[in-house]
C-alpha cells in the first residue's frame, strides 16, 4: 500500500493540549455555577466518547438537558469551554511534539501529503498551528480543517470532502488521532486509523511504533484494530 496523506489530529497527537482542556472545563464549569470539577481521569473518561474537544459534552447531557435545563445554558458552557481554551493557547501557545514533527518531515520527503482534520473550533485550529508553524502552515499541510463534524454520514463527512479534493482514495491514507469520533468517522469512510488516546483498549504502543516507517508497514502489525479484524474475517471465512 502506498500512502498518499495522513491525516493529523490535533489533540494528543500533534500538540499535548490534555491539561489546557482540563483547566478550561474546570473554568466553565465555575463559570456557570456547576459545583462539577475534572480531574484528569474524568476528563479522559469523557474524551474516551467524545474526543477532548467535545468532552465536556458529557457533563451538558447528565447535568443541564438531563435536568430539564435550557439548550441556551448549554450552548453557553460549550462557548465559554472553547473560549478558556482559546485564550490559553493564545497566551502560552503550545509546542508541537518532536514526534510529530519527525513524522511530517519524513512523510513530506517521501512525497506524502499531510491534512489536519479536527473538531477543535477554526480559530483555536488555526491558533494552534500559528504557533508552530507561523507562515509555513499552508506550505506543510494541504488540508486544514476546524470545527469538523464527525457525526456525519461517511460519504460526506470531513475525510471523504478532503480525500475527493485531493484525488486520493481511501485506502491510501491514514488518520491518526485521539479522539474516537474522529477515528470511527475515518474508519467508516474507508481509510487506516491509528489511536494515540491515552484510553481505550484499541491503542498503538509503544508510541515509537507511530513513525513513517512503521506506517508503511501498518497492514502487517499486529497493533492495529484494522488487522486484528482482518485475521478474524479470515478465520471466520476458513
Amino acid at each position: 500500500m502506498s500512502i498518499d496523506v495522513i491525516f493529523l489530529g490535533l489533540d494528543g497527537v500533534l500538540f499535548d493540549t490534555e491539561a489546557l482542556h482540563l483547566a478550561a472545563c474546570n473554568a466553565a464549569f465555575a463559570n456557570a455555577g456547576l459545583s462539577l470539577r475534572w480531574t484528569l481521569p474524568a476528563l479522559r473518561a469523557a474524551a474516551a466518547s467524545h474526543g477532548y474537544a467535545r468532552a465536556i459534552g458529557t457533563v451538558i447531557t447528565r447535568e443541564l438537558l438531563g435536568r430539564g435545563k435550557d439548550r441556551g445554558r448549554a450552548a453557553e458552557l460549550y462557548a465559554d469551554k472553547h473560549r478558556q481554551f482559546h485564550q490559553a493557547i493564545v497566551a502560552t501557545p503550545p509546542a508541537a511534539l518532536p514526534a510529530a514533527l519527525t513524522l511530517i518531515d519524513d512523510a513530506i520527503a517521501a512525497g506524502c501529503k499531510i491534512g489536519i482534520l479536527t473538531d477543535l473550533p477554526a480559530p483555536a485550529t488555526s491558533a494552534l498551528l500559528a504557533g508552530s508553524f507561523g507562515t509555513n502552515v499552508n506550505s506543510v499541510f494541504t488540508v486544514v480543517t476546524g470545527g469538523a463534524a464527525f457525526d456525519g454520514p461517511s460519504g460526506t463527512g470531513p475525510y471523504a470532502k478532503a480525500l475527493h479534493a485531493m484525488g486520493v482514495t481511501p485506502g491510501d491514507a491514514i488518520a491518526i488521532d485521539t479522539a474516537v469520533p474522529s477515528l470511527r468517522a475515518a474508519g467508516e469512510a474507508g481509510l487506516w486509523t491509528v489511536s494515540v488516546a491515552p484510553y481505550g483498549a484499541d491503542l498503538v504502543r509503544p508510541r515509537q511504533f507511530i513513525t513513517f516507517e512503521a506506517l508503511n508497514e501498518l497492514r502487517s502489525s499486529p497493533y492495529t484494530p484494522d488487522q486484528q479484524q482482518s485475521q478474524e474475517h479470515q478465520h471466520l471465512a476458513a
